[in-house]
């Protein structure tokens, strides 16, 4: 069903009698206020749910005292007693749970949520709701796929309770365009990727022989289904061939000359086509040309053009097909062409000689993210020789990609300077920028997070919300793992890591459920 602009709360009193729903959203911020909208108009709990959202509430912020004492959570908590919540990747896993925790128990009629509530938290609804049918997709707004669509409406339907799911959609009358054309015959295709990454390389020449190289590189999903589809091409192109040959083989002399009617007609459309256009040398050209040679009676000049027609027609889809299979032809052989230039930059940078590992590349074999940049932050003792804070502050950095609003305060550290130094000496080397992924900008909050700073108050000097900062930590932990583990004979360093680790992973950062 199709919502003309309409509040969250008029579509609520719309679909009362088909609740719990999704309420799909394709903004952080947009989920809480339409929550909001929707709590100051409507409560759905009677005494006895309040009280057992109530007890829910009062568990969790016992268990993560910390993690429930933002404004932020103040607001959710008012929208909680109301049967009303939202959901998305900005809240700390603590207060995401209990959200699913509420919903699950029938506590929560209305989730105002992104998508990413409908990829792998299964909580089915009696309806799905789409604030829009357009997203952004970090380059443009564009409608979202019959995959996306259906992976969020599908949502809809309780076994057990519901005999169908029901689907609505607001629609904004600018973009009349967002709906109407969503086909379940017609999803899109899962297709595959691989990503060759330097740790991919690396732990292909450890462990794997050439053969077994090999082996891994033409039978991936995505080499499997460029090559079907390259078979697919030339089956299109046998097909096609042999139609042109069949059409070619019925033609008169004259047909696809001058001398034949139609082609004259085509010839003095684009004689007038050249006058028009000012192309007074093309246009006498084309009048002498058509001149010397004396047209043809013809019997069947309908049949001919027909075929003429069809036999363009052929021509052109046979030049798409080769078109396409040359494009394929080459993804097929992309991997290995990938997998060839990321094993020259190891080499070039000293990671490997042939076969030979080099201390290098032993350490980029135990890292998972930005393998080069961090093996060169560590190699050149920006690690090991900072002031721990700051090589905290450094690390929190490592694959961090500024939103495009993304604002912070900024820190004039020498860790950072090198850092960021490090970083331009492997771009002007050719190292390719998706290896090189590094920001200064979560800098100020890892340095004050490792001096005992509190969560509230890196949320007040920060734009980012509670989940982008516990991701960030949880991110640097993990990565701190990573090098403990790669640099396990270095004593010295495998403590200091150890030590900055230690004080990252506490109280809101720490995951303890």
């Amino acid at each position: 069903m199709e919502l003309q602009e309409l509040s969250s709360s008029e579509i609520i009193e719309m679909i009362q009698d088909k609740l719990p729903a999704l309420f799909f959203v394709f903004s952080r911020g947009r989920t809480e206020v339409l929550a909001q909208e929707l709590g100051q108009e409507r409560d759905f709990l009677n005494l006895d749910e309040k009280k057992e959202v109530e007890k829910q509430i009062l568990t969790a912020e016992s268990e993560y005292p910390g993690t429930f004492s933002s404004p932020v959570w103040r607001k959710l908590r008012r929208l909680l007693f109301q049967g009303i919540a939202y959901h998305h990747a900005g809240l700390l896993p603590p207060v995401k749970y209990l959200v699913e925790n509420l919903y699950s128990r029938r506590l929560i009629l209305v989730v105002f949520c992104t998508e990413t509530f409908a990829a792998g938290v299964n909580f089915p609804a009696a309806s799905a709701v789409f604030d829009s049918t357009r997203k952004w997709d970090g380059h443009d707004f564009r409608i979202l796929q019959n995959r996306e669509f259906f992976q969020m409406a599908g949502r809809a339907g309780r076994r057990g309770f519901d005999q169908i799911g029901h689907a609505f959609i607001r629609i904004d009358s600018r973009f009349p365009e967002q709906t109407g054309f969503f086909d379940e015959n017609n999803v899109e295709p899962v297709t595959g990727r691989l990503v060759i990454s330097p740790n991919t390389v690396l732990s292909l020449l450890r462990y794997k022989t050439d053969a077994e190289v090999e082996r891994f590189l033409s039978g991936n999903f995505k080499t499997y289904q460029t090559v079907k589809r390259k078979e697919e091409f030339a089956e299109k192109i046998k097909k096609y061939s042999i139609l042109i040959s069949k059409i070619t083989s019925g033609l008169c002399r004259d047909q696809q000359t001058l001398k034949c009617p139609v082609e004259r007609a085509k010839a003095r459309r684009q004689i007038k086509r050249c006058h028009w256009r000012g192309k007074n040398q093309k246009k006498e050209s084309l009048r002498k040309h058509l001149a010397s040679l004396p047209p043809k009676k013809c019997r069947n000049m309908e049949k001919c053009r027909k075929t003429i027609e069809l036999l363009h027609s052929a021509r052109k889809h046979l030049n798409f097909f080769k078109l396409a299979h040359e494009t394929a032809a080459e993804q097929v052989n992309s991997t290995f062409v990938e997998y060839g230039e990321v094993r020259d930059l190891l080499e070039m940078l000293g990671y490997v000689s042939n076969r030979e590992f080099l201390p290098r590349g032993l350490f980029a074999l135990e890292l998972h993210v930005q393998e080069i940049l961090v093996t060169e932050l560590v190699f050149s003792g920006v690690i090991e020789d900072a002031d721990p804070a700051e090589a905290a502050a450094v690390l929190a950095g490592v694959e961090f990609i500024p939103g495009k609003n993304a604002q912070g305060v900024w820190l004039d550290l020498p860790a950072l300077r090198e850092a960021s130094q490090i970083r331009y000496e492997l771009l002007k080397m050719g190292v390719p920028e998706r290896f090189c992924i590094w920001s200064d900008l979560p800098a100020s909050l890892a340095y004050a997070w490792y001096n005992g700073a509190d969560f509230n108050d890196l949320l007040e000097q920060s734009p980012l919300q509670p989940g982008d900062l516990f991701s960030i930590f949880r991110r640097e932990i993990d990565l701190l793992r990573q090098i403990e583990r790669a640099a396990r004979d270095n004593t010295n360093l495998t403590e200091k890591v150890r030590t900055i680790r230690a004080r990252l992973d506490r109280e809101e950062v720490a995951l303890s459920f």
